[in-house]
């Protein structure tokens, strides 16, 4: 999630206020990168597992976020159909976790009256919003000889456009982003961190020994852009339900989804980018192109 996005406008000067949440976040946010880095780390299938969990906590959040947290049976029908779908992923059945990300919510939709299938839209929404980012995710890990890289370049990208979207929107203020959908955010703020996404990919892909660096920076920008409209989607969805948080789990960030909406997004868009690329290879191409 873009870190200005849940903050105050910009402090008066010599004002504090501001910043008194910064530690909490910050220790929050190590935490939680370290361990995830660790289980990145330790292989495709701790990955998964890990992600095949998180999942199950994503489609609770989005209950909360759409519908009061309420335990009913779209929840229940969320949960299984995320989780068997990351579980499937993770075992190589790509298009049978596909399928069940379409398949559950089409079938639920279809046997909704009139009056309800509206109100169900959005609700059933959740599955691929949370399903797909998963599929991709699992799926770039699970190449052993290059994934791990994919992976922290995700991370390095979306993380710094977090990071300085958070303090350069702070520091700068200014014009509103969209106003109408999250005042807080602004494009000092949206510049600041996709500029800084762009260049720590870049340099990642430089530390790969490159010899594509322009194509590195031009997806490295997409993705970057691409992750704000991640934490503008939530926006949406948090000013449409007057939610502020998917959570309270992750203390001074709110919930797993506000945590990571924006590489939710990124990660869909990686894979749609890798498969326009090459059918017939893992997504080391999209990292790796030109490499010795």
């Amino acid at each position: 999630m873009s870190e200005q996005g849940d903050q105050s406008e910009k402090p008066a000067p010599g004002s504090q206020g501001n910043w008194s949440d910064l530690t909490q976040r910050l220790v929050s946010a190590v935490v939680l990168a370290s361990i995830v880095l660790f289980i990145t780390w330790s292989g495709p299938l701790p990955f998964a597992l890990l992600l095949t969990f998180a999942g199950a906590i994503m489609c609770w959040e989005w209950a909360n976020l759409v519908r009061s947290g309420d335990v009913d049976e779209l929840m229940i029908l969320h949960i299984i159909a995320v989780v068997v779908s990351a579980a499937l992923a993770g075992l190589g059945q790509y298009s049978v976790a596909l399928l069940v990300l379409i398949v559950g919510p089409a079938v639920k939709f279809a046997m909704a009256g009139d009056g309800k299938a509206r109100g169900l839209a959005i609700s059933l929404l959740g599955v691929p919003y949370i399903g797909l980012p998963l599929i991709s995710l699992i799926w770039f890990r699970s190449d052993t000889e290059y994934g791990w890289y994919l992976i922290i370049y995700l991370f390095i990208v979306v993380w710094s456009v977090d990071i300085f979207a958070y303090f350069s929107g702070r520091r700068f203020g200014g014009p509103k982003l969209a106003p109408n959908i999250s005042p807080k955010k602004t494009w000092s703020g949206f510049i600041g961190g996709v500029t800084a996404g762009t260049i720590a990919g870049a340099i990642f892909g430089w530390f790969l020994g490159l010899h594509t660096l322009v194509f590195i920076v031009i997806v490295s920008l997409l993705l970057g852009a691409f992750s704000q409209m991640g934490d503008l989607f939530e926006s949406v969805i948090k000013r449409k339900y007057k939610v502020k948080d998917a959570s309270k789990l992750i203390p001074g960030h709110g919930g797993l989804l506000d945590r990571v909406d924006g590489l939710l997004f990124a990660a869909v868009l990686a894979a749609a980018i890798t498969l326009l690329m090459s059918t017939s290879q893992l997504p080391k191409v999209l990292i790796l192109m030109g490499a010795e």
